[in-house]
């Protein structure tokens, strides 16, 4: 089940290859499989290119090689981790890159001098949480995806975790490895195409919200990462000053 969460985590992760990736904030009652479907996505992904944390201190990010998380997925299991490190990943989510001024003694002379950290991004980030409030700086930066808690969702659950017991569910298990390959091995072939939508002015999102000015670039950002996704669907076209591109669909 949760087609269209899983769907669209899959794009948030892959958007970690675009200038301006995607974040998101899955939420759900606690058991109802929000750090199962973060695993499942980011498993797809190449390990190479994922972070994974349980818990983010205040200066962490800051002190992490200088290209450690450009164009990585960052995955926190549970917001309550990430909590003290709010204010650099939401810095890492607008700006894209994090800058630290940090004071230290120069062991030659003993004078305190300034050294300046810089820890470039950009990042796709993804996150779980049961809170029902959450501050609204991060929301306004993130897609919410809601699980479905029916009593029919957990039937479907209960049976898929009943078939892995079986012989046919040893079958699923070797189908599952070569399946995660598979999706490792196609994103490491994406290139660093730029993605062009050639309808873009014409159109139309609610403008009555201040915060929309970040959703309609999130909304295009989504676009993209479509469009990114299929680019070996698509010609590559060249620019008149020879930037080499892909170009979206109304279906996109």
């Amino acid at each position: 089940g949760e087609e269209r969460s899983k769907q669209l985590a899959y794009l948030i992760a892959t958007s970690r290859k675009l200038s301006k990736p995607l974040s998101a904030i899955v939420r759900s009652e606690s058991g109802a499989g929000k750090s199962y479907l973060m695993e499942c996505v980011a498993e797809l992904m190449p390990p190479e290119e994922v972070q994974y944390f349980n818990r983010l201190t205040p200066q962490s990010l800051y002190y992490m090689d200088r290209d450690e998380l450009v164009h990585k997925l960052l995955v926190v299991d549970e917001r309550d981790g990430a909590e003290e490190a709010e204010y650099p990943i939401r810095t890492l989510q607008t700006r894209r890159k994090l800058t630290l001024a940090v004071p230290i003694k120069d062991p030659s002379t003993g004078r305190i001098k300034t050294k300046m950290l810089e820890i470039n991004g950009p990042i796709a980030y993804m996150e779980s949480s049961t809170q029902a409030t959450i501050n609204p700086e991060n929301l306004n930066r993130c897609f919410e995806l809601y699980l479905d808690d029916s009593a029919a969702q957990t039937a479907r659950i209960m049976a898929a975790q009943r078939r892995t017991r079986t012989l046919a569910g040893l079958a699923q298990d070797t189908r599952r490895e070569a399946t995660i390959r598979g999706h490792q091995n196609a994103q490491r072939l994406l290139r660093p195409l730029k993605v062009v939508i050639p309808f873009a002015e014409v159109l139309k999102f609610p403008a009555a919200w201040l915060r929309t000015r970040r959703d309609n670039e999130r909304f295009l950002s989504l676009v993209e990462i479509v469009t990114f996704l299929h680019q070996y669907q698509r010609p590559v076209k060249t620019s008149a000053d020879g930037v080499e591109h892909v170009e979206a669909t109304p279906d996109d």
